[in-house]
């Protein structure tokens, strides 16, 4: 529970810098590349050629999917019942079926599980979240904008991001059995560990709360599928494969109950799709799911 306070504490210490103006209103800007192409492919070198992959860890790659054919559903289902008009459901889909792995995520299941649950934590981020945000969720964008499918632009993109890169570098070096050696391990030890500090502080610099006029409706139903239905999703999955009991499919479960991912809600607000739901999206949902996420570990180790 220290360690959790914790968590809470550094988010809050972002939110409070930012009030006091002391650093530049998109000083998160800055700090996000740092640690989107120095931090993440450091922590992925460290430890996912040290991970025993088998057949389990493809539902680390699953469930992104999983998550986000289920928001496509889910509000497609809304849409029939109330109708939501167009860029809305296309703002709804992109953010509630995009979860904060790696700035949340990883300090969570670090948290829970230790490097272990981290290692799993990179595989679900890299391996199926990014993927997902950068392939159908840049589709479903571009298809509520109207706008052209230009599928060489995304691989491009996807194929010269450097976490990406890191990624396929690491699993090589796993199936080659490759072994850092001890002092390779130490500096990219000692590298990594500003990452948990740092992206709970930029999470905690980018949370508003604030043009709520006119988007609660649409805002809670958002919240809704993200933080309860998503994680209750998985959970029935696997409850009915009766696989409850390892922690790869406690990390999935968990991994889908956080907060909505920054980058496809920009993504989301650059297509025109509702900006202010959009933003607002992990603006509310990753505070929210830190509440939620402690009952979830809670109810999953029962």
């Amino acid at each position: 529970m220290e360690n959790y306070s914790y968590i809470i504490i550094v988010i809050l210490l972002g939110v409070l810098i930012k009030k006091s103006k002391l650093l530049a209103q998109n000083f998160h800007m800055s700090l996000n590349r740092l640690l989107i192409y120095v931090f993440i492919p450091i922590l992925t070198l460290l430890h996912v050629p040290e991970i025993n992959i088998n057949s389990q860890h493809l539902w680390l790659i699953a469930t992104p999917w999983i998550i986000y054919f289920g928001a496509m559903l889910f509000f497609y289902v809304a849409h029939k019942i109330t109708p939501i008009d167009h860029k809305t459901r296309g703002a709804l889909i992109m953010t509630a079926g995009i979860g904060s792995i790696s700035f949340v995520g990883f300090p969570i299941f670090e948290l829970f599980y230790g490097a272990k649950g981290l290692s799993y934590g990179i595989i679900l981020s890299l391996g199926g979240t990014f993927i997902v945000c950068n392939s159908i969720g840049i589709i479903t964008g571009i298809y509520f904008k109207n706008e052209g499918f230009r599928l060489k632009k995304i691989i491009r993109n996807l194929l010269i991001f450097p976490p990406f890169i890191a990624l396929l570098i690491a699993i090589l070096l796993n199936v080659s059995r490759y072994e850092h050696p001890v002092f390779v391990k130490e500096i990219l030890t000692q590298l990594s560990k500003p990452f948990s500090m740092l992206a709970l502080f930029s999470v905690g610099y980018q949370i508003v709360f604030r043009n709520l006029h006119n988007e609660r409706k649409h805002l809670y139903l958002g919240l809704f599928y993200k933080l309860i239905l998503a994680p209750a999703l998985l959970f029935f999955i696997f409850y009915f494969l009766n696989d409850l009991n390892n922690d790869i499919v406690k990390i999935c479960i968990l991994g889908a109950g956080i907060g909505s991912m920054n980058t496809i809600a920009i993504i989301a607000a650059e297509f025109d799709l509702r900006p202010k739901l959009a933003l607002l999206m992990p603006g509310f949902g990753i505070p929210i799911s830190m509440i939620t996420i402690l009952i979830i570990q809670y109810l999953l180790n029962l």
